[in-house]
């Protein structure tokens, strides 16, 4: 089975993201993200599942909160939410589809 935790750390490695809540909806809302990567504890969840929803765009709930998701990023912060943009060769959508 691939490891989620091995793909994000690539996608944000190579890829091209947009962290944090600006960035991530101005992302939605130009049509730039391919994907939305939330943590469990992100307090804007619903209002983001429906604008991803609008434009067709995938959202991943990652199974850990925001401070374990900025760890996974190479952060040395909490991430809540990101939006991949390129994914860098990682495939991310392709695996987060399998699940």
């Amino acid at each position: 089975m691939v490891d989620i935790d091995k793909i994000l750390k690539t996608t944000i490695k190579k890829g091209t993201v947009k962290i944090g809540t600006k960035e991530t909806k101005a992302s939605i809302n130009d049509g730039t993200a391919k994907l939305i990567v939330m943590a469990k504890n992100y307090p804007n969840t619903i209002e983001f599942d429906k604008l991803a929803k609008k434009k067709n765009i995938p959202v991943y709930n990652f199974t850990s909160n925001a401070i374990e998701l900025g760890t996974t990023c190479g952060k040395s912060f909490a991430v809540s939410v990101f939006a991949v943009l390129n994914d860098g060769g990682s495939n991310i959508l392709n695996h987060i589809k399998k699940r």
